[in-house]
C-alpha cells in the first residue's frame, strides 16, 4: 500500500486572521465541516470532528497563527486510515484583499486519495463559503463517503 498526498487550494474572500479561526475554533470548524468538533488548538491538542456517524481524529502537531496548522487525520473505527494515519498541512497566505487557503493531506493510502479529493473539493467551497457567512447548514453528500470504511 502506497501513501498518496491530496493538495487542493481556494481563495477565500477574508484575512488571515479571520480564516484560521476555521480550523482551530470547535464552532467555527462545525459551520464548514462536520456536526460538531472538539478541538483543543494547541501542539498535541486533540482534534475530533463528528460526521454524522463517522468521526475524523487526529493531534495538532503545528498551530502557527494565522499562517498554518498540522493535524493528524484518520477515522475512528478505519482499518486503512485509522487515527493519526495522515496528516494535513494547512496554510494560509494573503493574496488581496483575501486569503489563499492550501490543504496538503500526505500519507493517505492509495483507497483513500480519491475518497479525501473528493470531500477535500466539496469541504474547501464550503469554508469559502462560511467565511463569507454563506453557508447552508452542513450535511454529507452520500458520494464523500461512498467507499469509505
Amino acid at each position: 500500500m502506497t501513501a498518496e498526498v491530496f493538495q487542493g487550494s481556494i481563495f477565500v474572500d477574508a484575512a488571515p486572521e479571520d480564516v484560521f479561526p476555521f480550523f482551530t475554533e470547535a464552532e467555527a470548524l462545525a459551520t464548514w465541516m462536520g456536526d460538531r468538533a472538539v478541538v483543543e488548538a494547541r501542539v498535541g491538542g486533540r482534534f475530533v470532528l463528528y460526521f454524522d456517524d463517522r468521526i475524523v481524529e487526529g493531534r495538532y502537531l503545528a498551530v502557527e497563527f494565522p499562517h498554518r496548522v498540522v493535524i493528524t487525520w484518520g477515522r475512528h473505527g478505519s482499518v486503512r486510515l485509522p487515527p493519526g494515519g495522515s496528516t494535513l498541512e494547512v496554510t494560509f497566505a494573503p493574496e488581496g484583499a483575501g486569503t489563499r487557503v492550501t490543504v496538503v493531506h500526505d500519507g493517505l493510502p492509495d483507497l483513500e486519495r480519491e475518497l479525501h479529493a473528493r470531500g477535500w473539493s466539496h469541504y474547501l467551497l464550503r469554508l469559502a463559503a462560511a467565511a463569507g457567512h454563506h453557508v447552508d447548514a452542513h450535511h454529507v453528500p452520500p458520494h464523500l463517503v461512498e467507499g469509505a470504511d
